[in-house]
């Protein structure tokens, strides 16, 4: 009887979780997508931002996930959802951006609407620039991330390292070593540090600056008098929030409205959404990435 019960109530969990992500048909509601799961409930990056927009917009919103760009632009594409929140990279993801409106881009802790990676070298250990990184451990950040892989590895080839020439990663195991590459995340500069065999890699350019000016160490971690600048990647854009072809013109201007004009007052939606504001989108920024990523396939 006890297990009759606990199948019911995971049937009934099961229902209710798909129920979330099916795209609603009411046109008095606002869909916006995102890969936000929401099977427990709205996000908690999304709570602030929720009861704001339903005040500004004068009507229900509702929030539902997707796995990855491609998807969220497909429901898109097929008029299912009015909006989307998306990385940069899931946008990089879709199949074909050209019918979406871009509404806002978010701007990161610096105030800036994109940032980049720097490709940093342990003071002292006889690297001047990338085109002596051939032959070296090399510290990628996240694996395919567009910042500390992908844009890293057009850097490298620019710089006159292409990555092919680094020393590969034949024995570490994932999730560290992928494809011959190094993984450390956010590890990165650490890792520079304390591993003797790995000199140089990748930073984001916000953690970088978020780090002291002098005075690190094991303990209190790296400062940026520890390092050389070798270079910099690409910018990379921050999440852009985007609106489908079939979202009608009033919603599009409410959105931009209340994203350009109200959020960067709103702290509780800042801290939850990880931005300080938003402002108008560079286009040709997003559409140079879904380029570049698409040649690469």
């Amino acid at each position: 009887m006890t297990s009759r019960i606990v199948s019911m109530m995971g049937l009934a969990l099961l229902t209710a979780a798909a129920g979330c992500n099916q795209p609603t048909m009411d046109p008095n509601v606002v869909t916006i997508g995102s890969t936000k799961p929401v099977y427990f409930g709205l996000p908690k990056e999304f709570r602030a931002l929720h009861a704001g927009l339903e005040k500004h917009l004068e009507r229900p919103v509702r929030f539902v996930a997707q796995s990855n760009g491609e998807s969220l632009g497909l429901q898109l594409e097929q008029g299912n959802y009015a909006c989307a929140l998306m990385s940069s990279l899931e946008y990089s993801q879709v199949a074909d951006p050209s019918g979406l409106t871009l509404v806002a881009s978010a701007l990161n802790s610096a105030g800036k609407a994109s940032r980049k990676g720097f490709v940093l070298a342990r003071k002292g250990c006889e690297i001047g620039s990338i085109a002596d990184c051939k032959g070296r451990r090399f510290a990628f950040g996240a694996y395919g991330d567009l910042l500390t892989d992908i844009a890293t590895q057009a850097a490298l080839e620019k710089g006159g390292t292409p990555v092919g020439k680094l020393l590969p990663e034949l024995l570490t195991p994932p999730p560290f070593g992928r494809d011959g590459r190094l993984y450390m995340g956010k590890d990165v500069a650490k890792t520079i540090l304390q591993d003797p065999t790995v000199n140089v890699g990748v930073v984001d350019e916000l953690a970088f600056q978020a780090m002291p000016d002098t005075g690190g160490n094991f303990i209190r971690g790296p400062s940026k008098d520890q390092f050389v600048k070798l270079g910099e990647t690409e910018a990379v854009p921050e999440m852009v929030v985007v609106a489908s072809a079939s979202a009608d013109r009033q919603t599009i201007s409410d959105l931009s409205e209340y994203l350009l004009e109200k959020v960067r007052d709103d702290s509780n939606v800042c801290s939850q959404l990880g931005v300080t504001g938003f402002v108008p989108p560079d286009r040709a920024a997003y559409d140079h990435l879904h380029s570049a990523r698409k040649d690469k396939e």
